[in-house]
């Protein structure tokens, strides 16, 4: 299985690990002007073979060795699974070891992709993977409210109630901000959207987004003399979503081949599935992360294209691959992506307020999930070695409604 693998070579990497300790009650929430509520400021599942033990930690069968988390789960976006692994398990790939935990205890995160099912925590029910940001956000919210939940992911479990068992998602795009929403959208890093594709650089190496519009409506097969295909991830990711709306097009004006179109659905960043003369979407992050060796190498023989003429979305190559600032910074191409939470759960003073959830997701901790600074130990420095930089300035956390 592909997590198997996960675990195992990133285990491998990683020794002591720095804490988010205490229980101190942080009041990092405070009112918005505007009346939204903002922030001011896995266990892993060793394999034998790694010869390392933590106590306190379930572990999960061999068939596919996922962690079962004391503490948090955490679900969703396949653009962030591995830089929120690497920080759930400990890395000590800033220079420095870096391990975001809850009083010594393990958070447990899930990839996208694998088993058709998860169990997050001891004793829990086994429910389908949620692979992507929609899916995870709608785990998430059927955690919060208790009805049934249905995985996106063929062949997993149907309806099943799943109160309790998330306490995270991960999500590479934004809510509809609602001041009254049950979820907070928390900013994780600042990512870019571009392209990876997969023919001659003189026929689709930049494409403009109203090109890619009309190949992705199927009103154009050719650039350039070129016939292309056009390739979209799965229903429910967020850079689905957000590549959708960045070139000006929906859900209802692309067409699919299942809809008797020409753009083929496919696993979200998994370059390897490029056809000739064929374009797909692509995390700038993720890309930079399979070029330094962070993530697991999906590029096969794609290229990655720039969507702002004239500018590339990275600089440097191979280990030294870093964002470029300047494409992230575009108001079009560059997106802000967010860890998802209860709202009520991180609000000081609420019935259900949880306070080591409250700094795991807190900014100004050393070592929590969202923190930004880019100083070897803490976290802000793991993301960037992952292709990510820090949220736009002046971006916080808001409501959003959980998902229907």
């Amino acid at each position: 299985m592909r997590h198997h693998l996960t675990v195992r070579s990133r285990a491998k990497a990683r020794g002591a690990h720095v804490g988010i300790s205490g229980s101190v009650r942080i009041p990092f929430l405070a009112p918005h002007p505007k009346g939204i509520t903002v922030i001011s400021k896995k266990a892993i599942a060793l394999c034998a073979t790694v010869g390392v033990t933590l106590s306190g930690i379930a572990l999960a069968t061999p068939a596919n060795a996922e962690p079962v988390s004391n503490s948090y789960s955490i679900v969703g976006s396949d653009t962030l699974e591995d830089v929120v692994s690497a920080l759930a398990n400990g890395t000590n790939i800033s220079g420095s070891t870096v391990r975001s935990t809850v009083n010594l205890t393990s958070i447990g995160s899930f990839d996208a992709t694998g088993s058709s099912y998860i169990t997050t925590k001891s004793g829990g029910v086994r429910f389908g993977r949620p692979n992507g940001s929609g899916d995870g956000v709608k785990a998430l919210s059927r955690s919060i409210d208790g009805a049934a939940y249905t995985s996106g992911t063929p062949g997993s479990p149907t309806g099943v109630v799943i109160t309790g068992q998330v306490d995270i998602a991960r999500s590479s795009s934004a809510g509809t901000a609602n001041a009254n929403g049950e979820l907070m959208y928390v900013p994780f890093g600042r990512d870019a959207i571009a392209y990876a594709y997969n023919g001659t650089a003189a026929d689709i190496s930049s494409l403009s987004g109203s090109e890619m519009k009309s190949l992705y409506e199927c009103s154009v097969t050719t650039v350039n003399g070129v016939t292309v295909t056009p390739i979209i991830p799965q229903n429910g990711s967020g850079t689905r979503k957000d590549w959708l709306a960045k070139i000006g097009s929906s859900e209802t004006a692309m067409r699919t081949v299942a809809e008797g179109g020409c753009v083929v659905e496919g696993q979200e960043h998994d370059a390897t599935t490029l056809t000739t003369n064929s374009v797909m979407p692509m995390a700038v992050s993720r890309w930079i992360a399979m070029n330094t060796g962070a993530s697991y190498d999906k590029r096969g023989t794609g290229t990655l294209g720039s969507m702002v003429a004239g500018t590339s979305p990275v600089t440097g190559t191979g280990s030294a691959m870093v964002p470029n600032p300047t494409y992230y910074a575009d108001t079009t191409w560059g997106r802000d992506t967010y860890l998802v939470v209860e709202y009520a759960r991180v609000s000081l003073g609420n019935a259900k307020y949880d306070a080591n959830l409250a700094k795991l997701i807190d900014p100004t901790q050393a070592t929590a999930l969202t923190n930004t600074s880019a100083v070897a130990t803490r976290a802000g420095a793991v993301k960037k070695k992952y292709g990510f930089l820090a949220p736009t300035s002046g971006v916080v956390a808001y409501r959003v409604a959980k998902t229907s």
